[in-house]
C-alpha cells in the first residue's frame, strides 16, 4: 500500500493518561476510557486502505496490549519531545517507501472516517501536506507526501497556536496544503458531554467508547 497511518498514543496506565479528566473520573476510570479511545481509533483506521502502525510513547509495557488488533505493528516513539518524535516517524516511514504518511492521535474516538479519506486524497500530489485542526488550537492529524522537517524544527507544542504555527510553516514549504474540517479532542470534563452526544447519535462509530461510557455512567457524571 502507498499510504501508512501512524497512530500516536500512550500506554493506558492509570495516572498517565487523560489526567485532565480527573477528578471527574478516577485515574483507573480515565485509563479505561482512554483504552476504549485507542481501540476505536485503531478499529477506524484499519478499515482504510492503508498500513496502520501504532507509535507508543515510552516506556512500553512488558507484554502485548490487548487494544492492538492483529496486523498493526507497534513501535516506540523516539526523540526529545513530540515534534522530534513525529519528525522521526515521518522520516522513517517515508524513507521506507510509502508515498503518503498520516500521523494522528487517539483523543477523538468519534472522528469521522470521511476526514481520513479526505486526508489520503489530499496527499495524492507528490508535494503536499494536510492538517486537521482541533477546536483548542492543536491538530488531530498531520499528513505528508514528502518530508518537510521544517515543520518541526524548534517547534513548541501544548498551546493554543500549534495549528496556526504549523500552518505558517507549511505555507513556507511550497507544498500544496489542505486544511481538513475542524474536530475536537476529549481532554477535559466538559468534552465528555459532547462525546456522549456524538455517541448517542452514532453509537456504531465508537462501540468500545460507547460501552465504557455506559459502564462508567458518564452521563450522570457530567450532568
Amino acid at each position: 500500500m502507498d499510504t501508512s497511518v501512524l497512530v500516536f498514543a500512550k500506554v493506558p496506565r492509570p495516572g498517565s493518561v487523560k489526567t485532565r479528566l480527573t477528578p471527574t473520573l478516577s485515574p483507573s476510570e480515565a485509563a479505561r476510557l482512554y483504552t476504549a479511545f485507542l481501540r476505536d481509533t485503531l478499529r477506524r483506521v484499519t478499515r482504510l486502505e492503508a498500513d496502520v502502525q501504532l507509535y507508543l510513547a515510552p516506556p512500553l509495557p512488558d507484554g502485548e496490549l490487548d487494544a492492538v488488533p492483529s496486523g498493526v505493528d507497534v513501535h516506540v516513539q523516539t526523540g526529545d519531545g513530540l515534534g522530534a518524535r513525529m519528525e522521526q516517524a515521518f522520516r522513517e516511514t517515508l524513507g521506507a517507501g510509502y508515498g503518503r504518511v498520516i500521523v494522528m492521535g487517539s483523543d477523538h474516538p468519534t472522528l469521522p472516517r470521511s476526514f481520513l479519506r479526505r486526508a489520503d486524497q489530499a496527499l495524492q500530489n507528490p508535494a503536499s501536506l494536510c492538517i486537521g485542526p482541533t477546536e483548542d488550537g492543536g491538530f488531530y492529524l498531520l499528513g505528508m507526501s514528502a518530508f518537510y522537517p521544517q515543520l518541526f524544527d524548534d517547534m513548541s507544542y501544548s498551546h493554543s497556536k500549534v495549528c496556526a504555527d504549523t500552518l505558517a510553516r507549511a505555507g513556507r514549504t511550497g507544498a500544496d496544503v489542505t486544511v481538513l474540517p475542524q474536530w475536537y479532542d476529549v481532554d477535559r470534563p466538559h468534552d465528555l458531554d459532547r462525546l456522549l452526544t456524538d455517541l448517542d447519535k452514532r453509537p456504531a462509530d465508537a462501540p468500545n467508547t460507547r460501552r465504557i461510557a455506559d459502564r462508567l455512567e458518564l452521563g450522570a457524571l457530567v450532568q
